[in-house]
């Protein structure tokens, strides 16, 4: 998820021009100096991708996400609709994050999801009944992502790897049953591949366009985005952007169809 900001062609231009001069001029010092502390400034993303070391970033960031869909237990099916103009009334919570650690052309990103969320208005299925349903979802994708082609103009990344869910629903029914309410927690796993396009706006800015699908534990799983990318300092960026997320799970009399979108908000840093 971290931008692709400058290129490195004017490094290599001036690299050039300082051979040029000396084979010119005779005179080794100056060239020699002036190539060392252009490599001591050169902090551009692309200058990554060929030092031979590891680099490390993290981004925190902020979701404002809707959710429409049916979570069900043991057969009770409820159906949710909380919008994103009132998730601030609907959130219990939250964390939300990625690490990414790269080395050449590889990176692993991890993108870790800790949400709870309520709906006060859920209609259960069965009218005899009113309910308020809360969902609590932990969402852990660790990838392997490898840059497939580095262009000027775009850049292509192949991405991989499982998605690790676990939901824990409550529904809070009225009339109780049993003088209970019916609450459970799952887990699974499924297995994602997909792409991120990484679109230059200048030296400082930059789109980015992502998406995975699969499978595993739900029979459908997959999310696409957008993020728009600029560079405030050489080690901060800020992103903005729209993030889709769909998930169908049905096992063991647990239900989760649903769907989440919303605005991005976030920041990186490089610590290295």
């Amino acid at each position: 998820m971290f931008p692709a900001l400058a290129q490195q062609s004017t490094d290599i231009a001036q690299q050039s021009a300082d051979l040029v001069s000396l084979d010119q001029t005779g005179s080794a010092a100056a060239p020699q100096k002036a190539t060392a502390a252009q490599a001591s400034s050169d902090t551009s993303p692309d200058a990554d991708l060929t030092d031979n070391q590891w680099h490390y970033y993290g981004m925190g960031y902020i979701w404002f996400p809707g959710i429409t869909g049916t979570v069900g237990i043991r057969g009770f099916d409820t159906s949710v609709h909380v919008t994103a103009g009132e998730i601030f009334s609907n959130f219990r919570g939250g964390l939300l994050g990625v690490f990414i650690p790269t080395h050449n052309r590889f990176s692993a990103p991890i993108d870790f999801m800790w949400m709870r969320l309520r709906d006060s208005k859920a209609i259960p299925f069965n009218p005899a009944y009113s309910v308020r349903a809360t969902l609590g979802m932990v969402i852990a994708t660790p990838k392997v992502s490898y840059l497939l082609l580095n262009n000027p103009k775009i850049k292509i990344y192949g991405t991989a790897g499982p998605r690790f869910w676990h939901l824990g629903t409550t529904l809070d029914l009225v009339p109780t049953i049993q003088g209970r309410n019916l609450s459970t927690g799952v887990a699974w796993t499924d297995f994602v591949m997909g792409g991120r396009f990484s679109l230059p706006l200048g030296s400082k800015a930059s789109v980015d366009i992502l998406g995975d699908g699969g499978e595993g534990g739900a029979t459908l799983d997959y999310q696409v985005g957008g993020l728009l990318n600029y560079q405030v300092k050489p080690k901060w960026t800020l992103q903005g952007g729209w993030r889709y997320l769909t998930v169908h799970y049905g096992n063991d009399g647990t239900l989760l169809n649903a769907s989440i979108q919303g605005i991005v908000i976030g920041a990186t840093y490089k610590f290295k």
